[in-house]
């Protein structure tokens, strides 16, 4: 029994996303799709004393168009990254943690990155090594045989990788066949996350916010939360 998880490159994620990291045995980034805008490719959700504000990342005109996830170039706006630390800095400098991952954290988005999804993938790794997840990470862009039809190309990663258990996320049941799944010997498992509140800045609880939300405000801690959503035997680890 192998698990995979297959997820799009994403800028500072949920928590649902680490959860299936942290549930599978290999996670590949799925980065050679067409981008989407106004997607989680360049944004996400984060709490401040005014609310729940989305943050971005600039990205290049030319994304505009037909280009893949692992191809779009971060914007040239000057001082963006200044103008969110700034935020990040202003919504969170009271948080019981944030000393312990504020600094990591500016280094990377001061990082002359040219491409969106490297930035994203040096995210990632800091959240990971905070969160306490060692899944071997891979790219899709790097498996041969790569053909146009999803259900296939999905196929064909599991298979490269010899996995034979899929932890989906819950929309991909809007386009998975699961059939051909089925005659490859391929089981889907389609996630249903249940967000655990945790102490958060603020009044109230938000959920489905960025997983450095979570990291902010319960440090070591923030693992037996983000693996506390009930899931099937297969899927549970330590």
């Amino acid at each position: 029994m192998k698990r995979i998880a297959i997820i799009q490159p994403s800028f500072l994620p949920w928590l649902g996303y680490f959860e299936q990291m942290a549930r599978a045995d290999v996670f590949v980034h799925f980065d050679d799709v067409q981008y989407t805008r106004k997607d989680w490719r360049n944004r996400n959700r984060l709490k401040s004393p005014f609310g729940i504000q989305t943050v971005t990342v600039p990205v290049g005109k030319h994304s505009y168009g037909i280009s893949l996830i692992n191809e779009i170039r971060i914007g040239m706006v000057p001082y963006w990254s200044e103008g969110l630390i700034q935020k990040i800095s202003a919504w969170y400098a009271k948080s019981p943690y944030f000393d312990s991952i504020f600094p990591e954290l500016c280094d990377i988005l001061q990082s002359p990155f040219e491409l969106l999804v490297d930035l994203n993938y040096a995210l990632t790794d800091l959240l990971c090594r905070h969160l306490g997840i060692d899944t071997p990470q891979h790219k899709s862009s790097d498996i041969p045989n790569r053909t146009k039809d999803r259900n296939m190309t999905i196929i064909n990663i599991c298979k490269h990788h010899g996995a034979d258990i899929l932890y989906d996320g819950k929309s991909a049941q809007n386009f998975i066949d699961l059939d051909p799944f089925a005659a490859h010997g391929i089981n889907v498992i389609f996630q249903d996350y249940m967000h655990t509140p945790y102490p958060q800045l603020w009044s109230g609880f938000e959920s489905h916010l960025s997983t450095l939300d979570l990291l902010m405000n319960c440090g070591s801690e923030s693992r037996d939360i983000l693996l506390s959503s009930p899931v099937p035997e297969v899927l549970r680890v330590s």
